[in-house]
């Protein structure tokens, strides 16, 4: 099951000093580290990383402000339950990446490999290029609209996404740019059967259900052989 953030806190209400998010960061990622492992040098990248998400918080909208203090809970922890479904690559795509979950997550684990991310918002997308550069993760950031950025995908082994579009837009926006043999991961909350139904009248295509420990009902879609109907 998903690691419990801690209580909500009554100062909520008002502005978070940076020792009240600090303490509760330290608790949120406490949960998460009893839930799965990671290597000393893994988590290392990610604390830098969560410690520059919170640092642009201030000035960029990247999470919601009032879940700031559950960044390891509410993101990490789906990014790390992703990146454990993935087969070994060399180069992913991560579509609309905002505050680079999953992408910078699977960067950060799978240290070597290739992880472009695709983000039009510019102000995002100088975020996810901060930590590129500073975690030293290796691709390269497309501040692009995704139908735009047909020689990424084009070389992608896989395809990732968490809470951007549906299934059928999902599709529509990868099928006629990526490789036959590309895996597309998508992660699903409770409404997946419904999206799967509505996809299915549009196109033909391959499909494991993986499904979440975190969150009953929660998936991740591996899908592959993506052909329109």
């Amino acid at each position: 099951m998903r690691p419990n953030p801690a209580p909500p806190q009554k100062q909520r209400t008002k502005r978070l000093s940076s020792q009240d998010v600090a303490a509760l960061l330290a608790e949120d990622r406490a949960r998460v580290l009893e839930q799965f492992t990671v290597s000393r040098e893994t988590l290392a990248r990610l604390d830098r990383y969560v410690e520059l998400l919170v640092t642009w918080q201030a000035r960029v909208n990247l999470i919601a402000a009032s879940t700031i203090g559950e960044v390891w809970t509410r993101h990490v922890a789906d990014s790390l339950s992703l990146e454990r479904r993935l087969p070994p690559f060399q180069r992913a795509v991560d579509l609309g990446s905002g505050a680079g979950f999953p992408g910078l997550v699977i960067a950060s684990v799978r240290n070597g490999a290739t992880v472009d991310l695709i983000e039009s918002n510019a102000k995002k997308a100088a975020f996810l290029r901060t930590v590129q550069r500073d975690v030293d993760l290796g691709g390269a950031v497309h501040a692009a609209r995704i139908e735009d950025c047909c020689a990424a995908l084009a070389s992608a082994d896989i395809v990732t996404a968490r809470a951007l579009a549906s299934l059928d837009q999902l599709l529509g926006l990868v099928a006629p740019h990526i490789a036959p043999t590309t895996r597309c991961f998508f992660a699903k909350g409770r409404s997946h059967e419904q999206e799967i139904n509505a996809a299915t009248a549009l196109w033909r295509f391959s499909m494991v259900k993986h499904e979440s420990e975190l969150e009953d009902g929660s998936v991740v879609l591996e899908i592959g052989d993506i052909a329109p109907r």
